[in-house]
């Protein structure tokens, strides 16, 4: 049986403290199966934001193996933060009709006085450390111009930061142009940054000495400079174990004109020209493109009665890469692309992703020990 998963919403929801008594857990949820959205509650010490601060909001930053990542900060779409935890520890109730799926917390220390305080979201990134029940929490910095790179990194076996020199390959690449972060992806055992107007930088950061790696877009994808609407058109995830490359583009015509716009999967596979430098580089092969009117004629479109208009993309299915989801004004909706088939529809999506965040879900792949496929609450 495939692995459960859920479509967390980043924004958390906060236990009130009268109700701790009965929500004792940090951690605890009602999971809900896609396309429908699990909001995370968090309550208690350890997980609650702190008491002089009360206009601090809980964030997700990160889900992944080695739990879930989570912010404190001011404004409904963070970009910094000081204020860290990391919710690991989960377990299914006995009752899932009556109670909800809980988990621990651990508070991260602040970062010492010699690193940057605060933690850049869209470069933080959470991975599995070298031993069972090890963590690590990774910020990439990159400067323009330099020929150096760095990693913060907290090791949750020696609860402590480090701070790490690296080369920086772009400076060999185009050393005049700065790098836009746009989100952090674990695969294979390694963080991959994201520039979605440019490329991907990536390194294993459990390792003692990390290199850092760049990796290019698919082909025709770079573009000179980064978009703000960018994450709505373009998406990079793990889906079945491999890498994938999402993107909405109009392409041209044999005259040169533009054609309609269409939805294209690249899939990410290890380049044969560089077995030797540790099998790190890799080649994109498309693995499918179709154009929105296919999907819009299709009648499982028409039984949603959402218009003939371009949607958002929000991710790809994290066991099937033929399924992907879409934003379309407030409705939330997966497609299975290559057979044009609407297979999940949410009307009023956005009542729980809060309005004006395009940055608002996450994918997670359940661990195991609340993945009995038993769990969700009002499965359909």
């Amino acid at each position: 049986m495939a692995v459960p998963w859920v479509i967390l919403r980043r924004f958390l929801g906060v236990v009130p403290k009268h109700a701790e008594a009965e929500h004792p857990a940090a951690i605890s949820t009602a999971l809900r199966a896609p396309p429908r959205v699990t909001i995370l509650s968090v309550g208690g010490p350890n997980a609650r934001p702190e008491p002089t601060r009360p206009d601090k909001v809980p964030y997700l930053v990160a889900a992944g193996p080695s739990g879930l990542l989570i912010c404190f900060a001011v404004g409904e779409a963070p970009i910094k933060t000081d204020d860290l935890i990391v919710a690991r520890e989960f377990l299914a109730p006995a009752d899932p009709s009556r109670q909800p799926t809980t988990g621990s917390a651990e508070r991260i220390p602040r970062r010492p006085g010699s690193m940057p305080a605060t933690c850049n979201l869209r470069s933080l990134g959470l991975t599995p450390g070298q031993f069972p029940g090890d963590y690590v929490i990774t910020e990439l910095l990159v400067a323009k111009r330099s020929d150096r790179a760095k990693l913060l990194r907290f090791l949750s076996a020696e609860r402590r930061w480090l701070d790490t020199d690296l080369l920086n390959p772009l400076s060999t690449v185009d050393g005049d142009r700065e790098w836009a972060p746009s989100g952090v992806v674990y695969h294979e055992g390694k963080l991959w940054f994201v520039d979605l107007s440019w490329g991907l930088l990536s390194c294993d950061p459990s390792a003692t000495l990390p290199v850092l790696r760049f990796h290019s877009l698919p082909p025709g994808r770079y573009i000179h400079e980064p978009k703000p609407f960018l994450h709505t058109i373009r998406c990079i995830s793990v889906s079945n174990h491999m890498l994938r490359y999402v993107d909405i583009a109009r392409d041209l015509d044999l005259d040169g004109r533009a054609a309609e716009k269409k939805v294209s999967v690249w899939t990410a596979i290890h380049d044969p020209d560089c077995a030797g430098d540790g099998d790190h580089g890799i080649l994109w092969i498309k693995t499918y493109e179709v154009g929105f009117k296919e999907i819009w004629n299709d009648a499982s479109y028409r039984e949603t009665r959402l218009p003939a208009m371009i949607p958002e993309i929000v991710l790809v299915h994290p066991k099937h890469p033929n399924v992907v989801y879409f934003f379309q004004g407030r409705s939330l909706f997966g497609v299975d692309v290559p057979a044009h088939r609407v297979v999940g529809f949410v009307k009023d999506a956005h009542k729980l992703v809060a309005p004006g965040c395009r940055r608002c879900v996450l994918p997670w792949e359940l661990p195991a020990s609340i993945a009995n496929g038993n769990i969700y609450n009002n499965f359909a």
